[in-house]
């Protein structure tokens, strides 16, 4: 019984230490909110990048969001996807391919023609551009080999 109490007690002083670690006063600055403006201005005079704060009192890096997270204010990297205005269904393709089909030797090869159908897919048309999901296409590596790949997801601005 004795243990338990003991277990709790310290359990208990760990979390308030690690919750006052991160206060606002911190000398670490963990948990101060960052500004969203730049760090760095252009000199008018030489046109050098300078910093906007001495280096010692700016904000801990660890509180910056990532670049190309939608939260990150400061748009580095970010895309405008836009608002949805329509899907656009991109119907599955019917291809013909021609392959080889490989022969015994001293006979030449033979040739064959192929049915391939390849997947549809949406498109989404937003108002600033295009969203194309991941999707199966058929690649040529060369005469009468092809390879299935799968394209990245991508968006395309109007």
């Amino acid at each position: 019984m004795r243990t338990a109490i003991i277990v709790v007690v310290v359990t208990a002083l760990f979390l308030v230490a690690d919750a006052s670690a991160q206060n606002q006063g911190t000398a670490s600055g963990l948990g101060k909110v960052n500004p969203f403006t730049p760090q760095f201005k252009k000199d008018p005079i030489t046109g050098a990048l300078i910093p906007t704060q001495p280096f010692t009192s700016e904000p801990n890096h660890l509180n910056n969001a990532y670049p190309t997270e939608p939260w990150n204010q400061l748009g580095v990297g970010r895309v405008d996807y836009g608002q949805v205005v329509q899907y656009i269904t991109v119907p599955s393709q019917q291809a013909t391919v021609t392959l080889y089909v490989p022969g015994p030797d001293g006979v030449p090869p033979q040739t064959r023609e192929d049915a391939v159908e390849i997947p549809g897919y949406y498109v989404t048309e937003t108002t600033t551009g295009y969203w194309y999901p991941e999707r199966w296409s058929l690649q040529q590596l060369n005469v009468g080999v092809y390879q299935w790949v799968k394209l990245p997801a991508e968006f395309r601005k109007k």
